[in-house]
């Protein structure tokens, strides 16, 4: 009996020393790993963002450019926006090769909520062209041109202006100099889209007035504010405007409204636009003479706070435009835009306010503005321009495909301020060391237009890999043709000039890399 109560209580001990092992001694259960999963709501390239109902898809390109007679980005030398505001002058020191790489990335983040759908998108991107350095700045080097987000109809941030219907980017490598496209940076906005349902659109939108708006000339005090040889501006024989807009600083957006119909063959558009276009301050004499109180306004004169300025006016726009898919062959589109504009010109042409090109004792000149105003008590002359753009691109086959396309814009002033240009032409002649040689022309007609006519053919030997050829010629219809007398200043001799339409032809060889598009 007592064998029997030995063993007993041995294996109850021997299950007791069990029961108290170490827990780390027992087989543990690994967690689930969470993988990175594909989201198709929305194409291709989507991931849920591990731990979340949010797909996101990073996307971008690397380019290598080469560009003749033109900045980065087929810029056209046919005014101040060229490199370094001297590729335009054609002499000696004129810029016509030049080279740029650019890396630009994107986001996008998409999530379904129980109000729509909620999305956020940002482009950025770093580039390096002929002519830039890390110690002295760059042209911008490093920026923005997308930052924003979309909640049901809300879009807010910076993205493309509802006003704007086809893009040249479509048919073209240029920085697009006419129509109404602000595609290539971008604008400030708050808006509300309408799904009227089968396709059918409509957009409200405030707009950042400073992004599409032109200058604002104030012909008296503004002495040689159109003239030769613009020392002010660091490039010896350049040929340009001095400092002439007065501006006044924004104070409201431009509001821009849109009825938009997408289809399968394409989408139509009709676009509207009010801009507010108000001016500094009168003045009574030469800038010089001005300086005891003068405000400057975006780096013109501003006049003088205490002789008041004109009445504000409303500039407005309007247009039309269309992109088609073509029957012809899969991915031919056919695009083009018609704009008018008064006292809104920018939406005619995104462009730069000045067009100039000159050889030797030859120029041709055109400047844009939104209004002109002289004397004390002279109203806002708001400045009449219109445009057309179109552009056609035909796929040869998956690999090889060419396009054609144009544009022309013309600019007009009323009497008023032609009057007031011409008068501040003749008082700002004599010009100044600090201004250049003055520019006092024979016939002083300000009216003037632009065109452009060309065609890009790009090679895909590869999926996502593009190599293309684009030419551009571009001509200014001169305003005050015939002859301009020019004071001496620095390496512009004085003498006749003729005013005469020229034009220049521009290329862009480029080399670019798409991933995830």
């Amino acid at each position: 009996m007592n064998h029997v109560k030995s063993a007993l209580v041995a294996g109850a001990a021997s299950i007791a020393v069990v029961t108290t092992a170490p827990a780390a001694d027992l087989p543990v259960k690994a967690k689930p790993i969470e993988y990175v999963k594909v989201c198709s709501l929305y194409g291709a390239g989507y991931y849920y963002i591990p731990g979340t109902d949010i797909c996101m898809k990073v996307g971008g390109y690397l380019r290598a450019e080469v560009d003749m007679n033109a900045a980065g980005t087929l810029t056209p030398a046919v005014g101040p926006g060229s490199t370094n505001n001297r590729d335009n002058v054609n002499n000696r020191e004129s810029q016509s090769f030049v080279q740029r790489a650019r890396f630009l990335w994107s986001f996008d983040t998409r999530q379904q909520t129980e109000y729509g759908l909620l999305r956020s998108y940002a482009r950025t991107g770093i580039q390096w062209s002929t002519g830039d350095s890390v110690n002295s700045g760059s042209n911008a080097v490093a920026y923005i041109d997308r930052a924003f987000l979309q909640f049901g109809g809300l879009t807010a941030g910076r993205a493309v202006s509802f006003f704007d219907v086809y893009s040249f980017s479509l048919h073209s490598f240029q920085t697009n100099i006419i129509g109404s496209d602000s595609g290539g940076t971008g604008i400030n906005l708050l808006a509300y889209t309408a799904d009227l349902g089968n396709g059918l659109s409509a957009t409200l939108s405030a707009e950042e007035h400073d992004s599409r708006s032109k200058p604002v000339v104030n012909t008296i005090g503004t002495a040689g504010f159109l003239n030769l040889n613009n020392n002010a501006g660091g490039a010896p024989g350049n040929l340009g405007t001095g400092t002439f807009s007065s501006q006044a600083g924004q104070t409201l957006p431009n509001l821009v409204g849109a009825v938009r119909l997408d289809q399968p063959w394409g989408l139509v558009q009709g676009s509207v636009a009010l801009a507010k276009v108000s001016s500094a301050y009168y003045s009574t004499g030469t800038a010089a003479a001005a300086g005891g109180g003068a405000l400057a306004i975006g780096g013109g004169a501003g006049g003088l706070e205490r002789l008041g300025h004109p009445d504000d006016k409303l500039g407005y726009a309007a247009g039309f435009g269309t992109v088609l898919n073509l029957p012809t062959a899969k991915g031919d589109t056919f695009g083009a835009q018609f704009t008018y504009s008064k006292g809104a010109s920018a939406y005619a042409g995104q462009g730069q306010g000045t067009f100039n090109i000159r050889r030797g004792n030859e120029l041709g000149i055109g400047f844009v503005t939104d209004a002109v105003y002289g004397g004390v008590g002279s109203p806002l002359s708001l400045t009449d321009a219109w445009s057309v753009t179109a552009g056609v691109e035909h796929y040869w086959n998956p690999k090889w495909r060419t396009s054609l396309y144009g544009g022309y814009e013309r600019v007009s002033y009323n009497d008023a301020a032609t009057s007031a240009l011409c008068s501040g032409l003749a008082t700002g002649g004599a010009g100044s060391a600090a201004t250049g040689g003055g520019f006092t022309p024979t016939n002083c007609s300000p009216d003037f237009s632009f065109w452009q006519v060309g065609s890009r053919t790009v090679w895909s030997p590869v999926s996502s890999l593009d190599i293309g050829l684009d030419i551009l010629y571009n001509h200014v219809n001169t305003a005050f043709a015939g002859a301009a007398a020019v004071s001496a200043n620095g390496s512009v001799p004085s003498g006749l000039f003729t005013v005469a339409s020229q034009g220049v032809l521009s290329g862009a060889l480029r080399i670019q890399r798409n991933f995830v598009p």
